[in-house]
């Protein structure tokens, strides 16, 4: 999990991470958006939104088993349940970082 959370670090550093719902969904909708990701403290409502939003514009999302919002505050250096990453690159080193049993769980939710 420390792997996937600096590379949320990097990608903000990089100017290609995008935090917070609103953002994340315009993000999104223009196409900009590769990976939408929550922490694991967002309500119910707000990832069922993500979700949505992620289908419609055909990218993934997921919600990150063990980072609650403080600590995804803490690696991105902003206060957000939600983020997005613009980058294609970032998008696949994230997934890749993930582990096994969450990648299967996730996409049985997607």
């Amino acid at each position: 999990m420390d792997k996937l959370l600096s590379l949320l670090g990097l990608a903000k550093r990089a100017g290609r991470l995008e935090a917070g719902f609103d953002a994340c969904a315009g993000a999104a909708r223009a196409k900009r958006a590769a990976l939408l990701i929550a922490a694991k403290d967002v309500s119910e409502k707000t990832f069922k939104n993500l979700r949505y939003e992620a289908e419609r514009a055909g990218i993934p999302s997921l919600r990150l088993p063990e980072a609650d919002m403080e600590q995804l505050g803490r690696a991105c250096g902003v206060r957000a349940g939600v983020v997005a990453l613009t980058d294609k690159g970032f998008a696949g080193a994230v997934l890749s970082a993930l582990p096994k049993e969450t990648e299967d769980k996730e996409e049985d939710s997607i």
